[in-house]
C-alpha cells in the first residue's frame, strides 16, 4: 500500500470516459442532514463534473435517493439544493419537480423520500407521552404484536424479542424502492450510505423500550438489556443483508458520539482506560452520553466484522444551513415540558396542533404546537427563594437572530457556538466528510491508499477546517458576535456551562457598548419610521477589546452590571450612557423616543440569556438575587414556582452522597453546571460530578492572588471550572497577557495567539467564540490530538520557573 492517494482528477476523467456510472443509483439514509446532505450535493457535483467531460447517453439517468424523517427536513434540504444549484449554474437552471424529487438540468434525479428508524413502531413517542397515558400506549402496542400487557413478563419478553428480530427497516425500504422505481438491469444499488446517527438512535430512542419494560411487571433490568442488545444485532443484520445482496458499496457515517473528545490511556494493570473530555454535552445533567459512546464502539466492531465500511466522523459538526433573521424552535423536549405542565407557563405554552394536523393524526392524540424562543421579562427572585407560589411569564417577542446555524442532529446554534466548538474540537468540515462518502460510493475505495483500511476510516481533524474558519470570519458573521445585541448560544447545542460562559461575554460586550455609546448622535429631528435602533447602537458604540478589559475598574464594573441587570424599563439604563443632552429633552421629543428605542433594544438583549435557559446571579442591595426564564438549562428544569430552582437544588442534594454542605453542593452546580454568576467573587471547582468530595473541591475566593494560588495547586492538565465576576476578569487579563506574546517577527510560532483578530490600530478584539475555545483549553477540556500543546495554555497563565542560573554558575566556579 502507498501513502499517497490517486489524484482525484484522474478518477473523474476515467469514470467519465468509461460511462459505467451513469446508470447507477445511490441511496443516502439521513441524506438531508449535515454530513448526509453534504454527501448528496458532493455526489451531484461529481456527476456534473464527469458529464462536462463526457456526456451520458439519452437514457442514462443517475439517481441519488436522500431520505428524511419529516416533511420539514425535506423542505429544508430542498431549499439547500436549490441554493446550491443556483449558486453554481444560475436561476435559469433550477431543478424540475418530478414525482417525489427533482431532475437537475444535467440529468441527475434527486429522489426525496420519508424514512424513519424506530426500534418498535408504535412506541416511538413514549418519551413524550404523559406518564399517565404510557401504560395504555404499551398495552396497545403489545396487542398489535399478538401479546397482552397481562400476559406475564416471560411471554411479553418473547413477543418483544420476536418483533425486534424481524426489524429490517433499511433493507425493506431498499427492496420496495428497487421494485417500484428502478428499471430492469439495475440489479444492485451502486452505493448505500447510512448517515443516520445510529449511536444517538440507540441511546435516546431505545429509552422508549426501557420505559415500556418498566411498565411491565417482572420484566427486570436483565431482560430489558437483552432486548436492547437484540435490536442492535437486528440493525447490524439488516445492514449486512444490504452488503451481501443489495448494494456494491455500503458506507456507514458513524460517530464516536463525543466528537473524539476522549482520552485513551493504559492503567497500571495494563487494561485500557478511557476518559470523556466533553465539557459541553447537550444537557448539563445528560446521563445518556456514555450510553451513546458505548453504542458507538459496539456498532463499529459489529459492522466492520461484517465487511461494512465505517466512516467514523471523529470530529464532525456540520454547517448545513444558515438561517437569516428567522425564528428559532424551542428544543423539542423543552416544548414537551411546557405542554405537559400543570398550567400555562406563558400564554399559549400548552397550545396544541389541530386534531386534523398530520402530527396529531399520526400520534393519535393531542400534539403540542411548535414553540419558538422568545424574549420576555425574566423573573427576579432571591437566590435562596423556596416559595411555592406559582409564577407565569409574558409570551414575549420572537427571537430572530441575524444568523442561526443548523447542523443536522445537533440542531440550531449561534455563530459563537460554532466558532468555539470548531476550534476546541479541531473539527473536520462536513464538505470533506461528504466528499469521502460520495467519492467512495461512486468510484470505490482508493486502491493505493485506502480510506477504509480493514473497513474502518477514523476521520480526524484536518487542515480543511480552515474553510470553516474562513466562513465564520466573514464580516457579517463575525460582527454578530461583537454586537452585544445577538444571543451567544441557543438551547439546542452546548451544555449549560458552555452557554453560560458565552452569555457572560455577551453581557460584558453589551455593557461596554452601552458605556461607549454616542447617544447624542441621534439627530434632533430624527425620522422615527426609518430609524434602526440596533444599527445605530452598533455603529455609534465601540466593540470590546482586551485593552478595554484591562482598563476596567472592578468596583465600577460590578456596579454597572448591577444597573444593567436590575433594569426593568429602558429609562433605568440612561445612567450607563455618556448622554449629555438631558437638559433639552423636552425640545426634541422625537429624539427622546429614538433614545428610548435604543435603550429598549439593550434591555431586551440583557434578558436574552435567561430566556434561552441560563440563569443570571448578581448582587442587589447586598444580597444575591437570580434572574430566570421559564427554563433553567443547568438543572433541566421548568420554572413553575418562585422557588423552583432552589427546591430542585435541595431535591438533588438530598438524593446525593453528602460528605459536604448544601452551600458547597449549590456552588458546585452554579460553577460547573452553568449559571451566569456575576457577583464580585470567584468560585473554583475541581469536581466533575457531585459524588466527589465537594468540601475539598469547591472553594470561594475574594482576591485574584488567592485564586491564582489555588489554580497553581491543581494537578496540571486536569479539569476544573470557574465562575464569578472576579474569575472572568482574572482569566481575561491572563488571556490578554498570553495573546500579547504574538510577534510578527516570530511568524507562525505563536500558534493559538493569532486566533484572536486585531483591529486596524492593533487592539485585540474580544470574540466570544474564540475566547470560549481558549477557556475550555485552559480548563483542561482540550481535544487530545497529540499536538494539543499548540492549542493554548492550561491554567490561563504560564507557570513560573525558578531561575537557577546563579546557583548553577556558582557551583561551576
Amino acid at each position: 500500500m502507498g501513502f499517497k492517494k490517486i489524484r482525484f482528477g484522474t478518477k473523474i476523467v476515467e469514470a467519465a470516459k468509461s460511462g459505467r456510472r451513469y446508470s447507477d443509483c445511490h441511496v443516502f439514509f439521513g441524506g438531508t442532514g449535515a454530513v448526509g446532505g453534504t454527501a448528496v450535493l458532493q455526489m451531484l457535483a461529481l456527476y456534473e463534473r464527469m458529464m462536462a467531460i463526457e456526456a451520458p447517453k439519452d437514457d442514462e439517468v443517475p439517481i441519488i435517493v436522500a431520505t428524511a424523517r419529516t416533511r420539514e427536513e425535506i423542505e429544508v434540504f430542498t431549499a439547500r439544493l436549490f441554493r446550491f444549484v443556483q449558486a453554481m449554474h444560475g436561476k435559469n437552471y433550477l431543478p424540475t419537480r418530478v414525482r417525489n424529487g427533482y431532475l437537475t438540468h444535467s440529468g441527475v434525479f434527486i429522489s426525496l423520500e420519508r424514512f424513519q428508524v424506530v426500534p418498535l413502531p408504535g412506541l416511538e413517542r413514549l418519551q413524550v407521552t404523559p406518564p399517565s397515558e404510557r401504560r395504555d400506549v404499551v398495552a396497545q402496542y403489545l396487542r398489535s404484536i399478538g401479546s397482552d400487557i397481562e400476559a406475564g413478563a416471560n411471554n411479553i419478553y418473547e413477543a418483544l424479542k420476536q418483533a425486534i428480530a424481524k426489524s429490517r427497516p433499511f433493507s425493506t425500504f431498499l427492496e420496495a424502492y428497487h421494485r417500484q422505481h428502478l428499471v430492469q438491469g439495475r440489479n444492485k444499488f451502486r452505493s448505500v450510505h447510512l448517515c443516520i446517527p445510529l449511536p444517538s438512535l440507540m441511546a435516546y430512542h431505545l429509552l422508549d423500550l426501557e420505559i415500556a419494560c418498566s411498565l411491565i411487571e417482572g420484566m427486570g433490568r436483565e431482560r430489558t438489556e437483552d432486548l436492547k442488545e437484540a435490536f442492535v444485532l437486528a440493525i447490524r443484520d439488516d445492514v449486512a443483508l444490504i452488503q451481501e445482496k443489495l448494494a456494491e458499496n455500503v458506507i456507514v457515517a458513524h460517530t464516536t458520539s463525543v466528537g473524539g473528545m476522549f482520552d485513551e490511556e493504559v492503567a497500571q494493570d495494563g487494561t485500557p482506560k478511557r476518559t470523556i473530555r466533553l465539557g459541553f454535552a447537550h444537557s448539563a445533567l445528560d446521563t445518556r452520553l456514555k450510553e451513546k459512546q458505548k453504542f458507538a464502539e459496539k456498532l463499529t466492531e459489529l459492522y466492520a466484522a461484517k465487511g461494512i465500511k465505517m466512516l467514523i466522523t471523529a470530529a464532525a459538526i456540520g454547517i448545513d444551513e444558515v438561517r437569516v433573521s428567522s425564528d428559532v424552535p424551542v428544543h423539542k423536549y423543552v416544548g414537551q415540558m411546557l405542554f405537559d405542565a400543570e398550567r400555562e407557563v406563558f400564554p399559549g405554552s400548552k397550545a396544541q396542533q389541530p386534531p386534523e394536523s398530520r402530527a396529531s393524526r399520526e400520534a393519535g392524540r393531542p400534539v403540542p404546537v411548535r414553540q419558538v424562543i422568545r424574549v420576555f421579562r425574566p423573573l427576579t427572585v432571591p437566590l435562596e427563594e423556596e416559595s411555592d407560589d406559582p409564577v407565569s411569564f409574558e409570551r414575549g417577542e420572537d427571537l430572530k437572530p441575524s444568523f442561526v446555524i443548523r447542523s443536522g442532529e445537533n440542531g440550531f446554534f449561534t455563530v459563537a457556538n460554532a466558532e468555539a466548538l470548531y476550534r476546541v474540537m479541531r473539527v473536520a468540515s462536513a464538505s470533506e466528510l461528504g466528499l469521502v462518502m460520495a467519492s467512495t460510493g461512486l468510484f470505490g475505495d482508493d486502491p493505493l491508499c485506502p480510506w477504509f483500511k480493514d473497513n474502518l476510516c477514523y476521520y480526524t481533524e484536518t487542515d480543511n477546517s480552515r474553510a470553516v474558519f474562513d466562513f465564520l470570519s466573514q464580516p457579517l458573521l463575525r460582527n454578530s458576535q461583537l454586537s452585544g445585541l445577538e444571543p451567544m448560544a441557543l438551547q439546542d447545542l452546548g451544555s449549560a456551562k458552555h452557554q453560560a460562559e458565552l452569555h457572560t461575554l455577551g453581557l460584558l460586550i453589551l455593557l461596554h457598548r452601552l458605556r461607549t455609546l454616542d447617544i447624542d448622535a441621534i439627530p434632533p429631528y430624527v425620522d422615527l419610521q426609518n430609524f434602526d435602533e440596533k444599527d445605530f447602537f452598533i455603529k455609534k458604540s465601540r466593540p470590546l477589546t482586551f485593552e478595554d478589559v484591562i482598563g476596567w475598574d472592578m468596583e465600577e464594573l460590578a456596579r454597572d452590571l448591577r444597573l444593567l441587570l436590575s433594569a426593568e424599563e429602558p429609562e433605568d439604563l440612561e445612567f450607563l450612557t455618556p448622554f449629555r443632552g438631558r437638559m433639552h429633552d423636552d425640545l426634541y421629543p422625537k429624539r427622546q423616543l429614538a433614545r428610548r428605542k435604543v435603550l429598549e433594544a439593550v434591555l431586551k438583549a440583557s434578558w436574552m440569556p435567561c430566556c434561552i435557559g441560563s440563569p443570571v446571579i448578581f448582587e442587589k442591595d447586598g444580597k444575591a438575587v437570580m434572574k430566570v426564564g421559564y427554563y433553567v438549562a443547568p438543572l433541566d428544569l421548568l420554572v413553575e414556582r418562585r422557588g423552583s430552582v432552589m427546591r430542585k437544588m435541595k431535591e438533588l442534594y438530598n438524593a446525593a452522597p453528602r460528605p459536604y454542605s448544601f452551600e458547597q453542593f449549590r456552588d458546585y452546580h452554579i460553577c460547573a453546571g452553568g449559571f451566569i454568576d456575576l457577583r464580585p467573587h470567584a468560585i473554583l471547582c475541581t469536581a466533575t460530578n457531585p459524588s466527589q468530595d465537594l468540601g475539598k473541591r469547591v472553594k470561594r475566593f475574594q482576591s485574584v492572588i488567592d485564586l491564582r494560588k489555588a489554580i497553581r495547586e491543581i494537578e496540571p492538565f486536569s479539569v476544573f471550572s470557574m465562575c464569578g465576576l472576579l474569575a472572568v476578569i482574572y482569566r481575561l487579563h491572563a488571556m490578554y497577557a498570553t495573546l500579547r506574546e504574538a510577534s510578527v517577527e516570530l511568524g507562525t510560532l505563536p500558534d493559538f495567539r493569532w486566533h484572536m483578530p486585531r483591529d486596524e490600530q492593533g487592539h485585540i478584539l474580544l470574540v466570544p467564540g474564540i475566547v470560549e475555545a481558549l477557556r475550555m483549553v485552559s480548563e483542561g477540556l482540550e481535544k487530545n490530538t497529540g499536538t494539543e500543546f499548540l492549542d493554548g495554555i492550561w491554567g490561563y497563565e504560564r507557570p513560573e520557573i525558578e531561575d537557577r542560573r546563579e546557583a548553577l554558575l556558582k557551583k561551576r566556579s
